[in-house]
């Protein structure tokens, strides 16, 4: 669940704090009160692509602060522990930097990482639905993953998971050796 969100010198936002509360929230508001604004800055944390024209002119620097409260959240935190990104706390700390020199930086709980971990994380920890944007809801592993924590197997399911991938590459390495060996009896 998002907690809490800072932008800072983000396209016309000098500085925006917002604090979330438990459960479902609708951004909602008059054309032009800036939640598109808002939502594209969330965004960039959640991995998507920087632009040089999204940098205010207060500064050098846009940085965008995404705080997730996790406790609810045993994929995102399994993700997190398997890249030793996790903190003691169940928070997830997300950080994203754009400079006017066109390098973004991006950081998970204060550590460097790509824009691929953010997003790949990121598809973990919100779902964004607004008009004429793609809904993980369509997604089979979306449907997949809901129904194995709503079922409490999601734990058993990531282990099924990793033994049929451990399947596959011995039953890879099996034909490949198979196919050798035919190759070598053949004159």
């Amino acid at each position: 669940m998002l907690s809490h969100l800072t932008v800072s010198n983000f396209t016309l936002v000098d500085r925006l704090e917002i604090e979330f509360s438990q459960g479902m929230t609708v951004v909602s508001g008059e054309t032009g009160a800036g939640k598109s604004i808002m939502l594209d800055a969330l965004g960039l944390t959640l991995g998507d692509r920087s632009d040089l024209g999204t940098i205010g002119p207060y500064g050098e620097k846009s940085e965008i602060l995404a705080c997730f409260d996790l406790s609810d959240n045993e994929a995102a935190i399994a993700w997190l522990e398997k890249r030793s990104l996790s903190q003691d706390q169940p928070e997830c700390l997300l950080r994203r930097v754009l400079g006017k020199d066109g390098r973004s930086r991006g950081y998970i709980n204060g550590i460097p990482s790509t824009v691929n971990d953010m997003k790949a994380l990121g598809e973990l920890l919100i779902d964004i639905h607004s008009q004429h944007e793609h809904q993980s809801l369509l997604k089979k592993d979306t449907h997949r993953r809901l129904l194995d924590e709503f079922g409490g197997v999601a734990h058993s399911a990531d282990k099924v998971d990793a033994l049929f991938r451990e399947f596959q590459a011995q039953q890879e390495k099996l034909t490949s050796l198979i196919n050798s060996n035919t190759k070598q009896a053949c004159p």
